[in-house]
This record gives C-alpha cells, structure tokens and sequence, in this order.
C-alpha cells in the first residue's frame, strides 16, 4: 500500500472558521482521520491570507493563522511538527508529519526581520507571492515584473534561515530571479506543466529543467484548470500526464504532490476529497511509472528534499 505525502493545502482557513481538524468532517478535502485514511504520513499546511486588504492586515492575519495552526493541528496527539530534518527520522508508524509554511509574503513589507520571527512560529517554507504584487515581486496576475531589492535580499535571508524557497504563483521573470539569486534548491510546491496545460500557473519546460538541475521539486497541483482546459479532460489520469512530462523533462525526482486542496473550488473529475488521492497509483502504474518511482512521487521525494534541506 503507497504512502502519500503532500506539500500544499489550505485546510488552516478551514480550522479557523470552526472546523475541528481532529474530527472527520462531512465539509472540506481532508482533516486528520481522513488523511490517516488515505495513508498520509506528511502534509504541509499553508497559512494564507487574501492581500487586497494591505500588508498590516497580512501580518496581523498570518500570525493569528500560525497561532491557529499551533493550537489547532501540530499540538495534536499523532501529529509530529516537522521543523527540522530530525523530525522526520523520529517520525513513527501512524504519526502524520506536518510542515507549516506561509503562501504569500505580503505579511514582511520591507521588514524582513518578520521571516526570522515567523521562522521562530515554526514556519520551514514560504511561496514568495500569491497572484498579485507584493514588495517582494510580481504574482502571474500582476505583470511581468521579477523580484524588488527587498525580494532578492528575502531570498538570501530564508537560506540563511533555511526556510525553504517557494516559486509557486510568482511572475516567470520573478523565477529567473530566483534562480540567479538562489544558492541552495527551490520548489514549486503546487505547479503543474504549461505545455500538457498552458495556464499561467503552470511551469515552462524551461523552468521545469532549471527546478531538476537545481535539485528542487515540483508539486501536482489537483486544481482543475491548472490540469485541463475543458472540464471533461480535468481528471486524475490527465494529471499524470503532467507527471509523465515533467518527469521526461526534467526528473522524476523532482516530482510529488502538492494537492492544493481545500484551496480549490473544484477537484477533478470522480474526485470527492483526499481519500481519492488512492486512485494515483494505478493510473500511475499504466502510465509507465515503476513501483519505486510511484513511491518516490507520491511520498518519497518530498521526505528526501526535507532531509536534504531543513538545518
């Protein structure tokens, strides 16, 4: 039986609405009976917060997201807080990892002291745009800018603090930033491919090359239209489509899943929530990929990058 792992959600707005994250819930992709269902063993939960209403409303908001998450989820009996790569060694049979990160850096301004306090909150990763503009540089929705001073110097300080690089929704000339500025791997943690969907979203083959050679990784996104641009061809063997050519391009290595669910309006076609995650593997399998490499893709991966790259 495959284990999952999984590098993007945003089930914490969920939690903060009132959902009780222990609990099976009739609403949302996942809570933590699901996922122990579905054979998780590790799931990054992103604190997000819609920047249109200014960076001290996202600061404020994000902490109180990292506050929710502590009480919420990584304090629970079964949950081991990933924060460093001695976390996932000591992890035990039936424990889910958990990683915290922050989507979206409008909460720092020009005070990128914020990254070495949220960094003390727990925080190992942190997607450097959502869709729009922020100091540190322009999302795919808002031009085609790259990254300000502030966001070279916020690339350099989350190295320092080995707080992991996230290109996901930043600008392509924002991703070449990255890749002059960066000195140690980068992800896109919820990105699928431009050339099987050619959504602004989606990852260049030139990009997908640049993420194997600097050792990255590249999440599957399930969002519908990052996959298929008709609704009929939105499923879950269309994603491994996507799988199969970024695994041509760059390296199946740099392969896993980064679901995005409870993000996301819709989920594929025949999909329900995080329980149908089980169906991959076979598709998978028909598509060519050997077992150890539905392994790599659907868990491994990811557990190695962590290893690899938290202090």
């Amino acid at each position: 039986m495959f284990k999952f792992a999984d590098f993007h959600c945003d089930t914490l707005q969920n939690i903060c609405l009132g959902q009780d994250f222990s609990s099976s819930n009739q609403t949302g992709h996942l809570d933590l009976p699901r996922l122990l269902a579905a054979n998780y063993i590790f799931q990054c939960f992103a604190a997000f917060f819609d920047p249109a209403l200014g960076q001290e409303a996202a600061l404020r908001q994000t902490l109180r997201l990292l506050n929710t998450a502590r009480e919420s989820i990584f304090s629970l009996p079964g949950v081991r807080w990933v924060k460093a790569a001695g976390d996932i060694q000591a992890a035990k049979d039936g424990e889910l990892m958990a990683l915290l990160s922050i989507e979206g850096a409008d909460f720092i301004g020009t005070d990128l002291f914020l990254l070495e306090l949220v960094h003390n909150m727990g925080v190992r990763l942190i997607t450097l745009t959502w869709n729009g503009r922020n100091s540190l540089g322009d999302g795919v929705r808002a031009g085609s800018g790259g990254l300000s001073n502030i966001g070279y110097k916020a690339v350099k300080a989350m190295e320092d603090l080995s707080i992991i690089v996230d290109v996901s929704h930043l600008a392509e000339m924002g991703f070449w930033d990255v890749c002059s500025a960066a000195n140690k791997p980068f992800v896109a943690s919820h990105s699928n491919a431009w050339t099987i969907c050619p959504h602004p979203r989606n990852l260049k083959d030139e990009q997908i090359r640049e993420i194997s050679r600097a050792g990255g990784l590249i999440g599957m996104n399930l969002c519908p239209p990052f996959i298929a641009e008709d609704r009929e061809g939105q499923s879950l063997p269309a994603l491994v489509r996507h799988m199969s050519h970024i695994a041509a391009v760059g390296s199946v290595d740099i392969l896993c899943l980064g679901a995005d669910l409870d993000g996301i309006e819709e989920l594929p076609q025949e999909m329900e929530d995080v329980r149908d995650i089980a169906k991959l593997p076979g598709l998978m399998e028909a598509a060519g990929f050997s077992p150890k490499e539905i392994q790599a893709v659907c868990a491994g991966n990811l557990l190695r990058f962590l290893q690899e790259n938290l202090e």
